[in-house]
Formats: structure tokens, sequence, C-alpha cells
């Protein structure tokens, strides 16, 4: 019959598309799952091969693969379902022993299987001439038959076992899942019984067809299958711990749910006599700044039944199906007093965002955020404990407080960090109050552990740069300075690199110094950022890094490199460039590592770029280097005085340096011009 032909190519087809999309997923339960689809799809072939064989010899050949793949699918439903129900035998040789029998047998059945073609030890085969059955082979059983359904009930039987044991144990609202995984498996083995008892008068066997069709039950139950009572479970708890009052009211609007918030600040919603409208709790709370219950509003909102009055932020929504049509009402209030951090009494990092949104909304430019951290209150908690830790950074937020002006909006970030924005304030006015707070920081520090507090700034000057994004520029501003900061613990990875490279090489740590300081003094006459100039010192000490990869007989050669050995010198700055991105503290000056022997006219390496395609900050090291390294002793050659040292600047302005750097640079050390 045709019909049965075509079911079992769909059926087939279905088995494979899900197995394909069980692959793509790419974990083990996957992988499982989809060798599962696969032999399914086998199944259902084979099966196929058997209503179509026309020789006796065919028939033979198909049952046998049939029946092979059959044993395949059942094993491969065992190891989905451990996998499915996360089951595993704990004793290691036990589970080996068991393995290693499970695939021994399945071998043994197989291989009797396909014996049966030559030799029938399994099934013997009769042509039915007139029969209603698409076979037109019947079989009849003999003893290798009998071995091969007593296999595969016993793996049955197993599959059987692990699932009403998952029933048994797992929590009720995870029940379904496997219920249903159970109620399918009894189907297709009551439609097998049937089947094989002709209880069924069929031209095939259905549970071959279910094998297939199955796909999109499984898939959905293993991998999207989410419980609705964990659902409810998780939603009311959400609700219940969420920290802000919420109501919420049906489409008749009358009260559909509360929160335990909610009814603390109305009581009266706790009875369970009184049915509460909406209109009637509007009324009770004087809710009078809500205009309309028709649209969306926010609006803030006193307690007016406390003593000690409580402002509230109000969001009232109108829930909407998808026509539009309103299904309900919903109240969140929010406490003003309570989103503010405990310990310190600043603003948390939400409020601090939409507190600095709100001045930038109205236009106010420029806004200076800084990001600030006390040093050593690790140190402090361990020494003297939690408590006298917490009154320092308590001492750091009123410091904050007496000294930045009152519009300034603080809060208090992850990890001990502290946060200000100062509106209508540029970079010098914040450096300006937050050296004064270090300094009395410092001073009423009475611990005896240097506890030096250290920030970062970073300036929005229009809407092109989000709180956000200053935020994590000042921040990362701060990191970089703390590396520099010798009383840092992060300083550790900037100490030992340093000390490194200058036992490797002719530096030392009075050039590295030397060139430090020079760096940003050219820096700050540029008008560079907070955070650039941060990176900027983290650089001139850290430029040369990838020399300590070059061999000593390279790098400590008092004569003239051969080519060879040039090039290996070279390739100090791609190696320094690995070296900062391996770090998360020097990853920021890694760009500027690898650039810092570019040259002007385009002759340098290790990228050969010109002009200002070469970043600000390596050009800046290549003439402050250059220069410190003129002035100064070397093994290899006797230092410069200092005005042939500009002159070999001005010399070189325009071919090795940037003509406009040298410029500043001979103003910044006294002299723009060398005649």
């Amino acid at each position: 019959m045709s019909w049965c032909y075509i079911a079992c190519g769909l059926a087939a087809l279905c088995a494979l598309f899900y197995a394909i999309i069980s692959f793509k997923r790419k974990t083990h339960l996957a992988a499982v799952t989809g060798t599962m689809f696969l032999a399914a799809c086998a199944v259902n072939l084979t099966y196929l091969g058997r209503i179509g064989a026309g020789t006796y010899f065919a028939a033979s050949l198909t049952t046998s693969a049939y029946f092979v793949c059959l044993d395949f699918l059942v094993l491969s439903m065992v190891y989905y379902m451990i996998e499915f129900t996360q089951s595993r035998i704990k004793a290691p040789r036990f589970k080996k022993t068991v393995i290693f029998t499970v695939y021994l047998l399945t071998g043994v059945d197989a291989a009797i299987l396909i014996l049966n073609v030559f030799r029938e030890v399994v099934l013997r085969y009769q042509y039915q001439k007139d029969s209603v059955y698409a076979i037109k082979y019947m079989f009849e059983a003999k003893w290798g038959f009998y071995m091969h359904l007593a296999f595969v009930y016993l793996l049955v039987a197993v599959i059987f076992y692990i699932l009403i044991r998952k029933i048994i144990i797992v929590p009720k609202i995870y029940r379904a899942r496997y219920v249903n995984t159970l109620l399918a498996l009894c189907v297709i083995g009551l439609l097998t019984i049937f089947y094989m008892a002709e209880l069924l008068k069929l031209s095939m066997d259905p549970a071959v067809l279910v094998y297939g069709f199955v796909g999109p039950l499984v898939y959905r139950n293993t991998f999207d299958y989410t419980s609705k009572g964990m659902l409810n479970t998780t939603r009311k708890m959400v609700l219940e711990y969420m920290g802000r009052p919420v109501i919420l009211f049906d489409y008749e609007g009358y009260v559909a749910d509360t929160n335990r918030d909610m009814r603390e600040l109305f009581p009266i919603l706790n009875s369970q006599e009184q049915r509460i409208s909406m209109m009637d709790f509007l009324q009770l709370g004087a809710f009078r700044d809500l205009q309309s219950i028709g649209e969306d509003q926010t609006f803030e909102w006193e307690n007016p039944g406390s003593a000690g009055a409580r402002r509230y932020q109000c969001a009232f929504t109108c829930l909407r199906d998808e026509r539009g049509r309103s299904i309900g009402h919903l109240l969140i209030m929010t406490n003003l007093e309570t989103e503010r951090d405990m310990l310190t009494r600043l603003y948390s990092k939400d409020s601090f965002y939409s507190e600095t949104d709100k001045v930038l909304s109205q236009g106010i430019y420029p806004v200076t955020v800084v990001v600030c951290n006390a040093n050593g209150i690790g140190l402090v908690n361990d020494v003297f404990g939690w408590r006298r830790g917490n009154e320092l950074l308590r001492q750091a937020a009123d410091l904050l407080r007496e000294n930045l002006p009152a519009n300034a909006i603080l809060a208090r970030m992850e990890d001990g960090d502290m946060a200000a924005a100062l509106t209508e304030a540029e970079q010098e006015y914040a450096v300006r109050l937050f050296e004064k707070i270090k300094e009395q920081y410092r001073e009423a520090n009475d611990t005896g552990i240097n506890t030096d507090m250290e920030y970062g700034i970073a300036v929005i000057r229009d809407e092109t740069k989000s709180v956000e994004e200053a935020v994590r520029e000042a921040a990362e501003s701060m990191r970089t300075k703390k590396m520099m900061n010798q009383s840092s613990q992060k300083s550790s990875l900037l100490d030992s690199l340093t000390q490194t490279l200058t036992e490797s090489d002719y530096e030392t740590e009075e050039h590295v110094e030397r060139t430090r300081e020079m760096a940003i003094r050219l820096g700050q006459a540029l008008h560079l950022a907070d955070g650039e100039l941060g990176k900027l010192a983290l650089l001139a000490v850290l430029h040369d890094i990838g020399k300590i990869a070059i061999p000593h007989s390279i790098l400590l050669k008092p004569g003239k490199l051969t080519e060879a050995e040039w090039e290996i010198m070279k390739t100090h700055t791609e190696k320094g460039y690995r070296i900062a991105n391996a770090s998360k503290e020097l990853k920021p000056i890694g760009e500027y590592i690898l650039h810092h022997h570019e040259r002007w006219d385009g002759g340098g390496y290790p990228g050969g770029l010109a002009g200002e395609e070469i970043p600000l900050l390596s050009r800046i090291i290549t003439v402050v280097d250059s220069h410190d390294v003129m002035v100064h002793d070397r093994p290899y050659h006797k230092a410069m005085n200092e005005e042939d040292a500009k002159r070999e600047l001005l010399r070189c302005s325009g071919t090795q340096f940037d003509p406009k750097l040298v410029e500043v640079f001979l103003s910044v050390i006294g002299e723009t011009k060398v005649s």
C-alpha cells in the first residue's frame, strides 16, 4: 500500500530533521538526542525496505537490518534517558562492567541477526499471497528471535526503571516532564504489543511511525520544556522579594495580586473578606498625581499615613493584549530613600546613572565623571576587622559630600568604588578637588596602614558619550593609576616587570622614572584627558617590556648588530604587545607598545605606519625616550649635551618624530627653538 511507504518516508525525514537540529546545539545531551533520532530514522528506512521487499533474500536482509537498527535505537534510548534524567552509576568499576556487558550483548545480538540472512537461526520467512498487510513476507520466530526480544525488553526495563525512579525523587512541579516521556513510551509499547498480537488490523506496525513522528514532542520535552509550576513559584518569589511594593489589578478593576511590601504599606490588602477595587485603593492612598488610569504614568507619592513620611516613585502601567484592549493595571512603587547605599548613604549605581541622565537630558554640559577608590581597605579589614574598614569607607563618602559642590551626584559602585558627577565642570576643576580630598583622606587615616585614595576622570561634553561609557573610562584611568601607585597591591605586577626589564637591558630605574615624568609633563602640555595621562605614565615605564624576551647575546651586544640580529631585536615591539594583552591591567597600552618604534615618515616598524596613523601616545614616547637616551651615557655611546640633543630632535622632526610634538616638547624643557 502506497500510504505505508509515504508514512515511513515522512517519519524518517522527521527523525532526520530533529537529529540535525539537535546536533547543532553542540551539547552532550544534544549529541545523545541526535544519535537517538538518527537511529529512529534508520529504523523507519529499514522498515520501508522490509515492506517493499520483492524477493525472499531482500525480505530477509531488510528485516535483519530493521531489527539491528531497532537494537541500536533502544540502546541509544537508554543513553538518552541517562542524560535526560541526569542518572549516573557512581561506582567506576561497576559502570565499566555494565557498559562492556551492554555493548557485548548488542554486538552478539546484531551478529546473530545478520547471520540469519544466510542461516535462519532467528526468523524463517513465508510468502503471504493474499495478505491484507503491506509486508509480503511474514516470519516464523526461532530461538534467536526470542533471545533478541529478551535483550530488547531488558533494555526497555532499564529505561522504565530510570524514568520511574526519576519521577519518584524529583519535586512535584518537575514531574510532568518525565511523566510525559513515560506515557509516550507506554503508548509505543502498547502499539507494538497490540500489533504483534494482531489486535490491530493494520498494514504496518504503527509503533515504527511513532519512532519518527514523536520527534517534535521529544525535542520540546528535552530542550524547550518549562515547568508551569516552577514558573508560577518563581514569579511569586520574584514578586515577594523584589524589594518594591507591587499591586496588580484585573480587567474588571479589582485587586488580583499583591506582594508583602505592598500589604505592609496598606494593611487592608491582607483582608480575605473584602474585595477591593482599584478606585477604592487609589482613593485610600490619595494618589492625587495619577492623572488617568488609561495611560502609563510615572509620578512621585508621599505616604500620608506615616509620621515619618517617605517618598515613592510610582510607575503605573495599563496592561494591554495584542489588540490593544485593557486587561489590567500594574502599580510598582520605589522607595526613593532606599535607592541609596546603606553604608555610605550615597546613591546606588542605578540611581547614579538615572540622576546623571536627568542632568544630561537638560542639555547641561560638560559633566565630569570621577571614579575613586581607597587603596588598602582590604588589608584594614584583615587587620582591624570589617567594622574599621567600613568606617574608612564612610569617611571617604563624608569627604566627598563635604568637598564637592551641593549639586554633585555621588554614588557607591561595585568593588568599593565611588563615583561623582560634577555638572558644568572641567577636568582641571575636578583634579583640584580630588587632590584635596586625597590629602584629607590620607591625614584622617589613623590605622597605620597606607590607605591612599586614587581616582580617574572622564568628561562628557555632548550626547555622543553616555554616562556608562564615562564611568568605564574613568574606572580604567583609576586602575591604570593604581598600577603606578607603589602603595597599591596591584603594583606588584608592575614592580616585577620593571625589575625584569632593568635586569635584562641597559635600562635603569632612573631612566624609567625620568621618561615617565617627562612623558606626563608633555601629556599635560597637550591637555590629554586624565585617562590618557594614566596610560601614558604606564607606557613610559613598560614600552620596552618586550625586550625581556630578546636573547641577552643580542640585547647586551656592545657593537653593531648584524642584519639577522637586528630583525630579532625589532620583534620586541610585537612581543611586548603580546605580554600586555595577556594582562587585564596592561591590555589598554598594548597597541601603544606595538607602535612605539614607528616613524613619522613611515620608515619604522612593525607596521610601517606614518603620520597620524601612529597612535599619539606612541609618538609621545618616541620623542621623550629618544631625548633621554641622547642626554645620558650608555655603554654604546656617550651622552650629548642638552643643546646638541635639541638640535638632533629638530633635525629628525618630520622624519622620525612628529614635528608638532617636538615643538611642544622643546617648550616643555624650556626652549622652543635652538639656533
